[in-house]
């Protein structure tokens, strides 16, 4: 009986002297603490430390056998959205760079059969894209976002999912960005000719590849997807100097429009 006694408390004592790293940390307790340095540290350099360790401890956790099911529930630092159909999870963030200047960062979980990891990594090369609205990118050439939505849509068999993402941009401005992937052999495919629209200065020049509001920063100008009536419903922008080419003046008139799947593409009425 002692014996047994013993050994209980020896197996206690062992647990209880587990280091840190190798819990798993499926509700993104420590996650977060390393996250929230991304943003708290005071220089560039900091910051820079802050995301390689952050990133480090998000991969060593995703490499955990099934933690495509992790909620992640305390992990507020840091975007993660799921799919509809759980296919794959977004994790998405930003790493501030001073002077009103970002950099994205984004990784895609694909949901496995056999529970191993499976991450594609996204990197942000938007400073090399001259008009992003019309560029043809991939996760290895991307123009960076963070992502707080995803919608699921289908045409002709294919299954599309429409990302609905934010970018800080720079000192006086913001965007709103609706961006549609697709996968080819579980590679994401991401834009393509999918949006139909009338002419307005305040939207991007037809054709592109994905929509880009861009508005005045702090603004609140809004892109959200109303699941009810199937509307990816936009705030209508107007300009506090009348001049409407000049993005950086763009702000909401209180009024709404909208987009809606139709035949493979979002189409926005002329006329509601």
């Amino acid at each position: 009986m002692l014996k047994h006694q013993f050994l209980l408390v020896l197996f206690t004592i062992s647990i209880q002297l587990l280091p840190a790293q190798n819990k798993v940390d499926n509700n993104g307790v420590e996650l977060q603490k390393m996250a929230s340095l991304i943003q708290e540290n005071n220089t560039e350099n900091g910051r820079y430390e802050a995301d390689s360790i952050f990133t480090r401890k998000l991969v060593q956790t995703l490499k955990t056998p099934y933690s495509f099911n992790f909620q992640f529930d305390s992990l507020i630092s840091i975007r993660h959205v799921t799919a509809p159909d759980s296919s794959f999870k977004l994790f998405s963030w930003q790493l501030d760079l001073g002077q009103g200047f970002y950099k994205q960062r984004a990784a895609l979980q694909i949901n496995t059969a056999d529970g191993n990891l499976k991450l594609l990594p996204f990197f942000d090369k938007s400073t090399e894209l001259d008009i992003p609205e019309k560029a043809s990118i991939s996760r290895k050439k991307w123009m960076g976002a963070i992502y707080y939505d995803i919608i699921e849509t289908s045409f002709n068999g294919i299954k599309y999912y429409t990302l609905l993402g934010f970018d800080e941009y720079n000192e006086t401005m913001s965007r709103k960005i609706i961006e549609v992937l697709h996968f080819d052999e579980n590679e994401p495919i991401l834009g393509g000719d999918y949006f139909v629209y009338p002419k307005d200065d305040t939207y991007p020049l037809a054709p592109i590849q994905r929509f880009i509001y861009t508005y005045k920063k702090g603004s609140n100008a809004y892109i959200r997807y109303e699941k009810e009536t199937g509307k990816l419903t936009l705030s209508e922008l107007t300009s506090i100097s009348n001049n409407l080419k000049d993005k950086s003046t763009l702000v909401p008139t209180g009024n709404e429009v909208y987009f809606i799947w139709n035949n493979g593409k979002w189409l926005m009425p002329s006329k509601y």
